[in-house]
């Protein structure tokens, strides 16, 4: 893909206060959105996905109409607002264990093309920052080269890159490993191009950038990251034991049946404490038979889409002589998303808000990203007088 050169003499518009602006890519259900936005300093002000289903979720939430619903090959390049950023969290689907590996060239995950396409059409009024996320299949995906060639093609584009592994289980109280990557416009500075090990960068990851020096990086140092001492009691919702969620005796029944001898162990556990306690449980295909694990760490395993029932994550309730079982309601999916109560849910089915939530992001964890890396780069960009605002 040809390279079209960015000037790099331009003076930047001097402003104290002004808040960053970004264009969100894969927008879903708006989730990129809550957390850029809070704290005020940065502003969204063009939103594309592809599902109107998620599109209906973002816009009962966010009022205003720059949400376009189109296929990113499709979208004029004129359309959208020069701003500061482009976030694209791209179809999973083709990188992930759960598909079938087809990568950057499957139906979905191609995707990535079409954001790359977009910088290109834009010239020099493509935006200074730009932020992936996926799952860290990424990293592996056809051993390595779908994450190379993405990133060669931000390289093209003038683009240093960084990138990071956050797992949401720092914020809340849900085991959700994601690859992200930043992408700065290049000033010609003088950029670290080797990492080391940390809290942020696996060994695989920094294998990966140290023996791939091809492409342009650009590796800033992150904090330390957060511990939170949330768990599942501090999401669930308490619903009474008549509440419509939760299943009939021969249902609950069923899923006790679902376990191996060493879950129900530890289900029979749980049923027999003096006091009550909740574990997450996901249905797999085990040995040709469809299984229920529990996991009682207090952690609730990675929201999915739940295409099949093996996608539905199932809430335990146990305790004082009696059990209960249901699915996670929407609201604690939500809450384990990190999305505040008021994100509004009322009229939306629970398979759309399932499916709404497990394409989504963890809220705090964009929020730590945006204020430990995005607002700072864009300050110093700014200050730097080598790009202009687009605001």
């Amino acid at each position: 893909m040809p390279s079209t050169s960015r000037s790099k003499t331009r003076k930047a518009k001097s402003s104290n206060s002004r808040k960053f602006t970004a264009a969100e890519f894969f927008a879903g259900i708006g989730l990129v959105r809550l957390a850029l936005e809070s704290g005020g300093d940065w502003k969204v002000i063009y939103a594309n996905d592809i599902d109107e289903k998620k599109q209906e979720m973002y816009e009962a939430n966010f009022k205003d109409d720059h949400f376009h619903c189109d296929d990113i090959h499709e979208l004029d390049p004129d359309s959208i607002p020069n701003c500061d950023l482009y976030t694209a969290s791209f179809p999973c689907n083709d990188l992930s264990v759960a598909g079938a590996r087809a990568g950057l060239g499957g139906k979905e995950s191609s995707a990535y093309w079409g954001l790359i396409n977009l910088l290109e059409a834009k010239g020099e009024n493509r935006p200074p920052l730009v932020m992936l996320e996926n799952v860290a299949g990424f990293l592996t995906s056809h051993g390595g080269k779908d994450f190379e060639q993405a990133l060669l093609a931000l390289n093209k584009l003038d683009y240093t890159v960084d990138a990071f592994i956050l797992n949401a289980v720092n914020w809340v109280p849900q085991s959700r490993v994601r690859l992200f990557v930043v992408a700065k416009q290049d000033d010609g500075s003088d950029r670290n191009a080797f990492a080391t090990e940390s809290k942020t960068r696996s060994l695989p990851l920094i294998e990966f950038i140290n023996t791939h020096q091809n492409i342009r990086w650009d590796i800033r140092d992150l904090p330390n990251l957060p511990r939170t001492k949330k768990r599942l009691p501090d999401i669930v919702q308490d619903l009474p034991d008549d509440d419509e969620h939760w299943w009939n005796n021969q249902r609950a029944e069923y899923f006790m049946s679902q376990l191996s001898p060493k879950h129900e162990v530890q289900a029979k556990l749980m049923i027999g404490a003096k006091s009550i306690s909740y574990a997450t449980a996901f249905r797999r295909v085990r040995h040709g038979r469809s299984m229920a694990e529990l996991r009682t760490d207090g952690i609730a395993g990675c929201l999915r889409t739940p295409r099949g029932g093996s996608g539905r994550q199932i809430l335990f309730k146990a305790g004082f002589g009696k059990y209960k079982v249901r699915l996670l309601t929407a609201r604690e999916c939500a809450r384990l998303q990190g999305v505040p109560d008021g994100y509004k849910l009322n009229g939306i089915p629970l398979n759309q808000a399932l499916f709404g939530f497990g394409d989504a992001v963890c809220v705090p964890a964009i929020s730590w990203i945006k204020n430990n890396y995005l607002t700072k780069v864009a300050k110093s960009i700014e200050a730097s007088s080598l790009f202009q605002s687009v605001a």
